[in-house]
C-alpha cells in the first residue's frame, strides 16, 4: 500500500503493554465456571425430565379403569411438555446473516486490505476472513457462524461502519481498527459466544411465548379431566423459569465484568499502534459523528416523503461535518492538558452514545487506561477514506441499501447536492432561535392565549426593549427548577442503565434507589409537567401578547395571529395522538390483567382500529384555517402528509393481535406523534423568528 496511508506507530512502547492483567485471567475463569456450572445444570435437566418421559411411559399403571388411564396419559403428555421446554430453543437455532452490509473484495479494495492487513502483522491477530463495510458510526468483530463457533476454530469476520470512517483521522481510525483486532486475538471472545449461547436458550425458555406456550394454554382450557396434568406442570413450569431467571442475571454479571476487561486489553493493542491519545480522541468525535449521521439519516427519511433522494448520503454527511469542524478544533484545542500527557477528553463518567461503545467501560475509566502508562504517537489527520479505492461507489450503493433497508422507499430519480442541502437548510430553519431560548419549548407545549382577549388587552403594553429583556430573564428563572429537575432525570435514567457509579438519588426528601428509580423517575416527570402547566401559562400570556401588540403596531397582527391559531391547532392534533396512544396502552394493561373471551379481545381490536383512524377525520380540522407556509412544508395537503405518513391511517382487518395488525397500527401512532413533534418544533421555530423581526422595531 502507499505508504504514507498507514500512520506511523509509536517509537517507545513500555515492557508488557498488551500483557493481560491477573484482573482479566481471574474474571475470564469465573466465566468459564459460570458457563460450566449453566451447562451441567441444564444438561441434568434434560436428563431428568428425559427420564420423566421414559417413566412416563413404563410405569405401570395396575388397576385399568378410567382415572389410571387419564393418569397414563396425563403423565405421558405432561413429561413430554417439560421435556420439550427444555429443548424448544434447538428449534429457532439460525445463524441471522446481516442484510444491511456490503462485502469488500480484496480485488476492489486493495489499499483498505492492505491497511487491516499491516494492522494484523503489527498487532499479532489472525487475518479477517472477510470485511464488510456497514451504513453506520460503528465497528465490530463477529464469527462467521457462532453457533459452529461453539465446536469449530471458526474464522471471524470485520465489519467498518462508513459513518465511522466520516468522522475520524487516518491514526484515529488505525486506533479504532486496531482496538477491533485487539478482539481478534483475545481467546476469551469464544467465552462471549459460550455466554451468548447460554442467554439465548435461557431467553427463549423465561421470556419468549410461542407455539409451545399457546399449546398449554389450549390445553389448560380444555375439560378438566384432560387438562390436569397441564395444570400440574405450570407451577413447575414457573419454578423453572425463575431459577433460570436468576442465572440468566448471573451469567450477564459475569459477562459484563469480563468485557469491561476485555475492552480494556483492546485499548491498550490499539494505544499500541496509534499511542494513547489517538482511541480517546476518536471516542470524543465518535458522539458528534453518531448525532450528524442519525441526523443525516432523518434528513433522507423526511425528504423521502416528498419524494426527495441524493445519490449520496455520505456527501451530506461529510458536509455537515466540515460544517462543525472549525467549531469541533476549537474545543479539542480548548480542551485541558492532562498531566499524564495529551489532553484530558473526559471529566466525568459519561458512556459514549455510540451503540457500539454503549456497553463499554465509561470514558473517563477507558481514558485512565489509555494513559496509564502514557504513549506519544504523531498524529496522521488525513481522512481514512484514502483507503477506499472505490469511494463513491461504495458510498451511492450503500445509500440505495439505506433507501430500501432503513427507510422502506425506492428512489426513482434523484436531485442534485444543492436542491437536497436546500432541503437540510429549511428543515433546520428556526432551530437556532429554539436554542436561544435554552430548551424552554423542548419538552412541553406553548399555551397561546385566547386571542380575542388578548387583542382587547395589548394596546397598553410597553414596547420597549427592556419589556423584552424582562420577558427572557423571567423566563430563565422559572426554567431553574425545570432544570434541576431534568439534571435528576437524567441521573434517574443513568442508575436505570447502569452506566453511572451513583446508585441513588434524593428527590422531595425521598431517597430513591436502583430498585425503586422507576417510581423517582415517575414522581419526577409528574413534577416537570405540574411546573409547565401551573408556572408557565402566565408567562406565555405575557410573551404572547408582546408580540401581538408589536406586531399591531407594524400593521402585522393578522399574519402572527394565524401562526398562533395555526399552532394551536397542531398542539391540538399532538394532544389527541397522544391521548390515543396512552389509552390504549391503559385499557391493554388492564384487559391484560382479567381473563378474556374472543369476543372481548375481538371488541378491543375494533376499539384500537377506531381510536387509530380517527385521526384521519382530525386531519380535516386544518382545511378549516388560515395555512401559514412552514420550512418544507408548503400547503395544507403537504402538512396532513407530514402529520401522518401517506395522509392517511390505514384500518386494520381480521384478528389484529395474531396478524400484526396491532403493531402496525402503534407504529402508525408513535411515527405520528413523532411527526407531530417535528412539526411542532418547526412551527415555533417560524414564530421564533417572526418575533424576531419584530423586535427590530424596538427602542
Amino acid at each position: 500500500m502507499t505508504g504514507n496511508l498507514y500512520p506511523p506507530s509509536p517509537t517507545v512502547l513500555p515492557k508488557k503493554l498488551t500483557a493481560l492483567p491477573t484482573s482479566y485471567q481471574t474474571r475470564a475463569l469465573l466465566a468459564i465456571l459460570s458457563i460450566i456450572l449453566f451447562f451441567i445444570l441444564y444438561g441434568a435437566l434434560v436428563v431428568v425430565l428425559g427420564y420423566l418421559v421414559y417413566w412416563a411411559f413404563t410405569y405401570d399403571i395396575g388397576y385399568i379403569n378410567k382415572i389410571t388411564i387419564l393418569g397414563k396419559i396425563g403423565a405421558i403428555a405432561g413429561s413430554v411438555m417439560l421435556f420439550f421446554f427444555t429443548l424448544k430453543f434447538i428449534f429457532k437455532l439460525k445463524n441471522h446473516k446481516r442484510e444491511n452490509r456490503i462485502k469488500l473484495d480484496k480485488k476492489d479494495y486493495p489499499e483498505l486490505w492492505s491497511f487491516i492487513l499491516k494492522i494484523c502483522d503489527e498487532t499479532g491477530a489472525p487475518k479477517p476472513k472477510a470485511i464488510y463495510a456497514d451504513p453506520d458510526v460503528n465497528a465490530y468483530v463477529s464469527y462467521t457462524n457462532m453457533w459452529l463457533s461453539l465446536f469449530l476454530p471458526v474464522k471471524k469476520e470485520l465489519t467498518i461502519g462508513l459513518g465511522l470512517v466520516s468522522c475520524l483521522n487516518l491514526t484515529e481510525f488505525k486506533a479504532v481498527m486496531s482496538h477491533e483486532f485487539g478482539h481478534f486475538s483475545q481467546r476469551s471472545m469464544k467465552i462471549g459466544s459460550y455466554i451468548i449461547s447460554a442467554n439465548t436458550i435461557i431467553h427463549d425458555m423465561i421470556f419468549s411465548r410461542d407455539k409451545w406456550d399457546n399449546l398449554l394454554d389450549q390445553w389448560r382450557a380444555s375439560d378438566l379431566r384432560l387438562s390436569f396434568a397441564a395444570w400440574i406442570i405450570t407451577p413447575i413450569i414457573w419454578l423453572i423459569r425463575q431459577i433460570l431467571n436468576l442465572f440468566y442475571q448471573f451469567l450477564n454479571i459475569m459477562y459484563s465484568s469480563l468485557s469491561r476487561e476485555m475492552e480494556f486489553n483492546a485499548d491498550k493493542v490499539a494505544i499500541s499502534t496509534s499511542g494513547s491519545d489517538a482511541i480517546i480522541s476518536g471516542l470524543w468525535k465518535l458522539d458528534s459523528g453518531f448525532e450528524k449521521w442519525n441526523n443525516t439519516v432523518n434528513y433522507a427519511y423526511l425528504a423521502s416523503q416528498k419524494k426527495l433522494f441524493t445519490k449520496n448520503l455520505y456527501t451530506h454527511n461529510n458536509l455537515s461535518l466540515n460544517r462543525i469542524k472549525e467549531q469541533q478544533s476549537a474545543l479539542l484545542k480548548a480542551l485541558p492538558n492532562d498531566d499524564r500527557g495529551g489532553k484530558t477528553y473526559f471529566a466525568g463518567s459519561e458512556h459514549s452514545k455510540v451503540n457500539m461503545y454503549a456497553s463499554h467501560p465509561p470514558n473517563n475509566m477507558r481514558q485512565d487506561n489509555a494513559k496509564i502508562p502514557f504513549v506519544a504517537c504523531e498524529i496522521n489527520e488525513d481522512s481514512p477514506w484514502l483507503l477506499f479505492n472505490n469511494k463513491e461507489n461504495l458510498q451511492q450503493e450503500m445509500t440505495q441499501l439505506i433507501y430500501e433497508q432503513y427507510i422502506n422507499k425506492k428512489a426513482e430519480s434523484f436531485s442534485s447536492i444543492e436542491e437536497f442541502e436546500n432541503f437540510i437548510a429549511s428543515e433546520n430553519h428556526g432551530k437556532e432561535l429554539l436554542d436561544e431560548f435554552g430548551n424552554a419549548f423542548e419538552n412541553r407545549f406553548i399555551n397561546i392565549p385566547e386571542l380575542d382577549i388578548i387583542e382587547k388587552e395589548i394596546d397598553n403594553i410597553e414596547l420597549k426593549s427592556s419589556s423584552y429583556e424582562h420577558l427572557k430573564s423571567k423566563l430563565d428563572e422559572l426554567m431553574e427548577p425545570v432544570k434541576e429537575i431534568e439534571l435528576l432525570i437524567l441521573k434517574a435514567s443513568e442508575i436505570a442503565q447502569g452506566t453511572t457509579k451513583d446508585n441513588s438519588f434524593a428527590f422531595k426528601g425521598k431517597t430513591y434507589k436502583k430498585k425503586t428509580v422507576q417510581q423517582g423517575y415517575e414522581e419526577l416527570i409528574a413534577e416537570r409537567e405540574k411546573l409547565f402547566t401551573e408556572t408557565f401559562n402566565e408567562w406565555d400570556k405575557d410573551f404572547c401578547a408582546f408580540h401581538l401588540a408589536l406586531a399591531k403596531n407594524q400593521d402585522k397582527y393578522d399574519h402572527l395571529k394565524n401562526l398562533y391559531l395555526q399552532h394551536q391547532e397542531l398542539i391540538t392534533f399532538y394532544k389527541k395522538a397522544l391521548g390515543i396512544k396512552n389509552t390504549i396502552y391503559t385499557e391493554l394493561n388492564q384487559l391484560q390483567s382479567q381473563e378474556l373471551t374472543e369476543n372481548d379481545v375481538r371488541r378491543f381490536g375494533y376499539r384500537v382500529n377506531d381510536l387509530a383512524t380517527s385521526l384521519n377525520s382530525s386531519l380535516e380540522n386544518f382545511d378549516n384555517m388560515e395555512f401559514i407556509e412552514l420550512p418544507n412544508i408548503e400547503n395544507v395537503n403537504a402538512l396532513k402528509e407530514a402529520l401522518i405518513d401517506g395522509g392517511t391511517i390505514e384500518k386494520r382487518t381480521g384478528n389484529i393481535f395474531e396478524n400484526g395488525g396491532f403493531n402496525l397500527l402503534m407504529s402508525d401512532i408513535e411515527n405520528t406523534i413523532m411527526h407531530c413533534n417535528r412539526i411542532d418544533q418547526k412551527n415555533l421555530g417560524v414564530i421564533l423568528d417572526y418575533h424576531k423581526k419584530l423586535q427590530k422595531g424596538l427602542d
